[in-house]
């Protein structure tokens, strides 16, 4: 195939694009060819950094759920200060492409992983709820520093013909670590400052890991730093993927028990339904990459928005429990997951240097704004229609974010 000819290939299975691009993506290789090549060490260099640093804010989660309900803190003072670490995110997100410029993408991760290792130190000294408010904010900062060089060097590394499946790997590892705190908790117990100092150390160990594979490190070009607002036209379809996949996250982890318990199910059924979300999230991230690596990433966008449309939808009629119920949060909690893990792909796919780094800066701003908004907008649903208000408000935004991504395609 001549090289005129790969553009066009491109736009026939890859869709249409937001906006300007970087580059014209190339035509991917035979898909026989191995998945990883002379940067596999960097890859999984950073899928273990990014593991190890996810069980810490897994951990911390329900953490300070619980100190803060032994001090005595009711649900709006603990749902607060979990807004802390989006708002943080929020606030330190548009900093981030020139301070890689500035001091390179290994460097400010070590950096960021340092602070958040120094931050969960003071947290088990913080003597009153005023100081976690800040120290949560704080840690929301430079989690979202770990985030951006983490994923923009996972997409500067992978090939393009198996960026979706590395990308999916990258998934399911960072909700394992989500999914393996909790169970460090199991074990630490909740009081004292047992817990924050292991989260410490779990950090002192991704930092090890970075300097290990510090030489693979894509260099971030000398380019003047692009501004991740401007990826509000650039792409609006996967800043609104990446938005709504947080939502959909936290409304299923603050909400869904509340909406099941007024259905009758019981607190150890819920618990139960929530995992079965979580695992379908955690393991079907891969084959996701893999249908996309052979498809149209944008295709595989609108379909996981359209079935995870249809998973709210069902809801109602399936809300009384039994296999059925668990079987459909399996795979609802995967479609969701899978906006996320396409948007990162095609991101990958479309930009390069300052750009890349700029447009997971801007991931994170929009992540950060999801998960903001996702609870206090569906408890606010709930409060005016009912508990159909939950799989109303998921449905709808599901749907627009379907027909957004489609009216988008068929723009140009």
């Amino acid at each position: 195939m001549t090289v005129k000819s790969a553009p066009a290939r491109y736009s026939r299975r890859g869709g249409r694009r937001d906006g300007p691009q970087d580059r014209p993506p190339p035509d991917r290789p035979p898909l026989g060819r191995p998945l990883l090549s002379g940067n596999a060490a960097g890859i999984v260099g950073a899928i273990v950094c990014m593991t190890i640093f996810a069980l810490t804010i897994g951990l911390t989660y329900p953490l300070f759920t619980f100190v803060l309900e032994a001090q005595g803190h009711d649900e709006t003072a603990i749902g607060l200060n979990a807004a802390m670490t989006p708002l943080g995110i929020l606030a330190a997100s548009p900093f981030y492409p020139r301070l890689t410029r500035r001091f390179g993408s290994w460097q400010v991760a070590v950096a960021c992983i340092a602070g958040a290792a120094l931050l969960l130190m003071a947290m088990g000294q913080a003597p009153d709820y005023g100081a976690y408010l800040v120290l949560r904010f704080l840690l929301g900062a430079v989690d979202g520093g770990v985030f951006i060089v983490s994923e923009t060097w996972i997409n500067q590394l992978a090939a393009q013909r198996a960026r979706g499946r590395i990308v999916g790997l990258y998934a399911t590892a960072l909700s394992a670590g989500f999914g393996a705190g909790p169970l460090i908790l199991s074990v630490t117990g909740v009081e004292g400052t047992a817990p924050f100092f292991i989260a410490a150390g779990l950090c002192a160990a991704a930092i090890l890991v970075v300097l290990a594979i510090r030489a693979t490190a894509p260099p971030i070009p000398r380019e003047r730093a692009a501004s991740p607002l401007s990826f509000v036209g650039l792409a609006p379809t996967l800043l609104l993927a990446v938005a709504v996949f947080a939502f959909w996250d936290a409304a299923i982890l603050s909400l869904f028990p509340l909406y099941g318990l007024d259905h009758g199910l019981t607190a150890r059924f819920v618990t139960l339904a929530l995992a079965a979300c979580i695992l379908g999230n955690s393991v079907l991230q891969v084959p996701i990459g893999w249908l996309a690596d052979r498809a149209s990433r944008r295709g595989v966008m609108i379909f996981c928005a359209l079935l995870s449309a249809a998973g709210a939808a069902l809801l109602p009629a399936i809300i009384d429990g039994g296999p059925l119920l668990l079987a459909i949060l399996f795979v609802w909690g995967a479609v969701a997951g899978g906006l996320y893990t396409m948007a990162m792909a095609e991101l990958g796919d479309r930009f390069t240097g300052a750009r890349l780094v700029a447009g997971n800066a801007a991931f994170a701003f929009a992540w950060g704004l999801g998960g903001v908004i996702g609870g206090p907008a569906t408890g606010a649903a709930m409060g005016w229609a009912g508990s159909i208000g939950f799989p109303a408000i998921l449905t709808a935004i599901f749907l627009a974010t379907a027909a957004f991504a489609f009216r988008r395609r068929r723009a140009r």
